[in-house]
């Protein structure tokens, strides 16, 4: 490993919220070209495709979920001949039973509590009713959609899509079973994206079946549970509870943490789970599950929290307790490649110990998110085409899509610190924003975490409406050093939700108008 400070060993893993994300590059991917500012190909490039002239390809892709289908596609777009090997459904668990669906349910869900509070904005709904079916088919068609857009993409690009299960047999060969029979590629260079898989529970009675789902499961029910058992209070979790819980479930979350979203910002984590519990979902921290057993109609389960022990029912069991890098059987003792339990180590240029083996994506494990993954494959796509491209961690932001929402970057209010000793925490609610008042938004509220001498942004965290959207001006400050005066000097449109960046900048300096 690197001495880097944003190498892999120092910075992956220190996102304060795991969770997933929107894919959002289906139409065009911003190409950077292969070309310098004199309109000559780089001769890095240049060089890495001659030297793979003889092969079946320039490289090979294990995975088409976003990490491995935008890779592909940057990698097409520098003149790299391209290979990409699914197994499965492209677009990976993101788009197909991960980020893409649960949000088309939670769009669903949207419009039902908007029909709920339709009185107060004027609107009276006499009658409505639930049509899980419609709401099925309407994600269904969504995903349907986006996969097509993927492939078409791959046609577009010229990019080779092999279905089958690849496994790496030298550090220049792919052998890929399919029903069609095995084939062999041979690459100049091999690029590992094949993703994440659901970590289970291996306590008694959680095997997954009928009445314990993972979240693939979580997105497909006929009908709503009367009551939901959900262990996990991270994104996942949290989504799906938020989720069932609106449609008239009867949910439960249980966290092993003091806190739900345990490596998020505390502040934020405690003002998003007062609001859930508004939602009508309920929590036990601190607690776990030991056991359970089937009963008529369901699961009976024993919860245990400090000395103290319960059984309580549910109809469903929902593990969310987070996922696990799908790696088994495609060859990384065979060949050699280093990793921790499933986790492929690689270096900030997203090289593997084997030369001319790269992996990105959940399969290198924490943060896996859909945006992370496909960032570290352009990375790892440009540096084995000869471009001096590495992965910077520095501001990655992280999201959950409830109601309201939340989302961070940079370091929580614990870590900065830790690190700085002396910081300035400060922080804007939208219940004074004219905006939120409008759409009828008014819970939560950004915080600005600042170094004082400079007033250097740290960290941003978001708890309130559309925040999933708001957080990309943090990102982009935190990303380029800058100072809150320069986050206050930017003008924002009023009457906007952006105003409450704004806002929480002023009071880092005690100059809040609207306070």
């Amino acid at each position: 490993m690197t001495d880097n400070p944003h190498s892999i060993d120092s910075i992956r893993g220190a996102g304060p919220i795991a969770a997933d994300a929107e894919i959002g590059l289906l139409k065009s991917i911003p190409s950077l070209g292969n070309q310098d500012s004199s309109g000559m190909v780089h001769p890095g490039i240049q060089q890495q495709l001659l030297e793979s002239a003889d092969r079946d390809a320039d490289i090979v892709i294990l995975g088409s979920g976003p990490a491995g289908y935008v890779g592909a596609i940057r990698a097409a777009q520098l003149g790299a001949r391209v290979v990409i090997i699914e197994k499965e459904s492209v677009g990976g668990t993101c788009l197909n039973v991960g980020c893409i669906p649960t949000k088309a349910l939670l769009a669903c869900v949207a419009v039902a509590d908007a029909v709920k509070s339709g009185e107060e904005f004027g609107v009276k709904v006499d009658k409505y009713e639930l049509d899980i079916a419609a709401m099925m088919s309407r994600k269904n068609s969504i995903v349907k959609r986006l996969v097509g857009g993927v492939e078409s993409l791959f046609a577009k690009n010229k990019i080779r899509l092999v279905r089958g299960f690849g496994r790496i047999t030298d550090p220049h060969t792919v052998t890929v079973d399919a029903q069609a029979g095995a084939e062999t590629i041979r690459a100049g260079k091999i690029i590992i994206a094949t993703g994440s898989s659901s970590a289970l529970l291996k306590a008694p009675g959680f095997e997954i079946g009928e009445n314990v789902w993972t979240s693939t499961e979580a997105l497909s029910f006929e009908s709503v549970p009367k009551s939901l058992l959900i262990i996990g209070a991270g994104a996942i979790g949290l989504e799906a509870a938020y989720t069932l819980s609106r449609l008239g479930c009867e949910t439960l979350v249980v966290e092993m943490k003091p806190q739900i979203l345990p490596a998020a910002d505390t502040e934020t984590a405690n003002e998003l789970a007062k609001a859930l519990k508004k939602a009508g979902i309920k929590f036990m921290l601190d607690a776990t599950v030991v056991g359970a057993e089937d009963i008529d109609g369901g699961k009976r389960v024993r919860i245990k929290s400090g000395d103290k022990e319960e059984v309580r029912d549910f109809e469903k069991i929902l593990v969310a307790i987070g996922r696990k890098p799908a790696t088994e059987g495609i060859g990384l003792d065979e060949v050699g490649i280093k990793h921790d339990r499933g986790r492929i180590l690689v270096d900030e240029y997203m090289r593997t110990n084997v030369p001319d083996i790269y992996a990105a994506g959940d399969c290198i494990g924490e943060p896996m998110l859909a945006h992370v993954g496909w960032t570290e494959c352009i990375a790892a796509v440009e540096h084995s085409l000869g471009m001096d491209s590495k992965m910077d961690y520095s501001a990655i932001p992280a999201c959950v899509y409830t109601t309201p929402e939340c989302a961070s970057v940079g370091l929580t209010e614990q870590q900065a610190r830790e690190r700085y000793k002396e910081v300035r925490v400060d922080k804007f609610t939208f219940r004074h924003n004219g905006k939120a008042m409008a759409i009828g938004g008014l819970d939560g509220f950004i915080k600005i975490i600042t170094e004082p001498g400079y007033g250097e942004i740290l960290g941003v965290h978001m708890v309130g409406p559309h925040v999933t959207d708001l957080i990309t001006e943090a990102v982009v400050a935190i990303r380029n050093e800058l100072t809150v005066d320069e986050l206050i000097a930017s003008i924002h449109p009023h009457p906007t939700l952006a105003e409450v960046v704004q806002e929480a900048a002023y009071d880092a300096l005690g100059r809040a108008i609207h306070k």
